[in-house]
């Protein structure tokens, strides 16, 4: 019986763009500014070739090849969990949460959340999945809740909202960025935002600029998939529609005509 057939060599710019991670043009870039690695060697010729499930390629850190099975999970985080695999300090990890969908696969988180922020978390053995998700090209929402401390009035949340992206004054716009007030207490407001980035704490960020403490923060979606009915500590897989809305909104940032 003959071996199988191994898969001819194609030039690397050629083999992302295929994966879906950018257009041809975009690779090239990806790949000139060192941010792609193959077998852990930094690539900067986007005409070398690579052979497709022998070639360990990775953009950012995040393997760009499809599982035989994809597995997608969403955790609702509680506070003091932190956003790893692994933690050198001890700490408990979003992936000891879900170890019983893990047996078979690795998973890795979607971003993160930081250690004192609760809510949606994506985790994942899809690498492709993973940097598209992240990847600020695909405009993919996260609607966080911030409780906040400190003296509020419209001008802070026009600045606010400026700061998420928001082109109008404070209202976010269908999914797009923006910051509404949910509601107000005593000493206190409760703020919804809406961010297409997940830069790092970029919520307390924000609100530390315009004098405000956030004291409790949660992220209520992400995309398509709210933690809405989900325990805190709980994990679950996306259902079948959930993956479908996912690929949907991911389509629509795929480039056209552009490779």
């Amino acid at each position: 019986m003959s071996p199988p057939t191994e898969e001819a060599p194609v030039r690397l710019h050629h083999f992302l763009a295929q994966l879906g991670v950018a257009s041809r043009r975009a690779c090239e870039a990806l790949i000139a500014a060192g941010r792609v690695r193959v077998d852990g060697r930094v690539v900067r010729a986007p005409g070398e070739r690579v052979v497709p499930g022998r070639h360990a390629v990775t953009v950012d850190g995040a393997a760009v090849t499809r599982p035989p099975r994809r597995t997608v999970l969403l955790l609702n985080k509680p506070t003091g969990v932190v956003s790893t695999v692994s933690d050198p300090m001890g700490r408990r990890t979003v992936t000891d949460l879900c170890r019983r969908y893990a047996r078979r696969t690795r998973l890795y988180p979607v971003g993160r959340l930081d250690v004192n922020t609760t809510g949606a978390l994506l985790l994942t053995n899809d690498g492709l999945l993973c940097y598209r998700l992240t990847h600020p090209r695909y405009g993919v929402p996260r609607v966080y809740q911030a409780r906040v401390r400190g003296a509020f009035d419209r001008r802070k949340l026009e600045r606010l909202a400026r700061m998420a992206g928001a082109t109008g004054r404070g209202e976010a716009r269908g999914t797009g960025p923006g910051v509404q007030v949910v509601k107000e207490l005593e000493g206190a407001t409760v703020l919804r935002v809406t961010l297409v980035e997940g830069r790092n704490r970029q919520v307390r960020r924000m609100c530390e600029a315009v004098g405000l403490r956030v004291t409790r923060l949660e992220r209520l979606s992400f995309g398509p998939v709210t933690i809405r009915g989900l325990p805190v500590g709980a994990a679950r897989p996306l259902e079948p529609g959930e993956l479908a809305k996912l690929d949907q909104l991911l389509a629509k940032g795929d480039p056209k005509g552009d490779s």
